[in-house]
């Protein structure tokens, strides 16, 4: 069994970075709180790799107009919780943001942003798929982003990254494949069955 409780990281101050050099160091689900004030004494780019190296899920929560090294490392998040006129502003430094924006948006939808400046609204960030808008203050947003994990299976939950990122530009029959391992790997955990059995029973499920 794996924690699911996030550790939350505000990257605001100048102990952001130790502090998310000590979350990295867990294996538990991860959130990033940025906005107005965030880090900028980072070198983005290691720090990013090792976010997508983190063996559980990274969820960004924004506030605001985020730039700098800070919006940089918001593309290493699997997902973003957005408050409302939120906003990332990217500037390319051909370190890697094209690719993993590309990674986040689809390659359309991220060439739009380039083209516009690199400003990527909240409202763009919801309609790829990449972000949800939280209700309203960044305590909401929040919220939101420690509760995406509850009830789930933390196993299921262990897979979601490794199939995400290995996934990514396969071939369909080889990527199909992989699905079909992460199958049998699931099933072997017996929390399928458990699933099956809570929603038979219309209960919530006992991981």
């Amino acid at each position: 069994m794996h924690d699911l409780t996030p550790v939350v990281v505000n990257l605001r101050g100048d102990d952001a970075p130790e502090n998310l050099l000590s979350a990295l160091s867990t294996t538990r689900p991860l959130v990033l709180i940025a906005g107005l004030g965030a880090i900028e004494r980072l070198d983005w780019k290691p720090a990013a790799s090792a976010l997508l190296c983190h063996p559980m899920p990274v969820t960004g929560v924004l506030h605001g107009c985020l730039g700098g090294p800070a919006a940089c490392l918001m593309l290493a998040c699997d997902a973003l919780v957005m408050t409302p006129r939120s906003s990332l502003c990217l500037t390319p430094s051909g370190r890697g943001e094209a690719v993993l924006l590309a990674l986040r948006l689809g390659p359309g939808a991220a060439a739009k942003v380039w083209f516009s400046g690199g400003e990527l609204s909240a409202r763009q960030a919801v309609q790829s798929g990449w972000a949800e808008m939280a209700r309203g203050s960044i305590a909401d947003a929040l919220e939101s982003a420690r509760e995406r994990y509850n009830g789930l299976s933390s196993e299921a939950v262990v897979q979601l990254r490794p199939l995400l990122y290995h996934q990514a530009g396969l071939p369909l029959a080889q990527a199909q494949a992989l699905e079909r391992a992460a199958f049998a790997l699931a099933f072997d955990t017996g929390h399928p069955a458990e699933g099956i059995a809570a929603f038979l029973e219309k209960r919530k499920p006992r991981f």
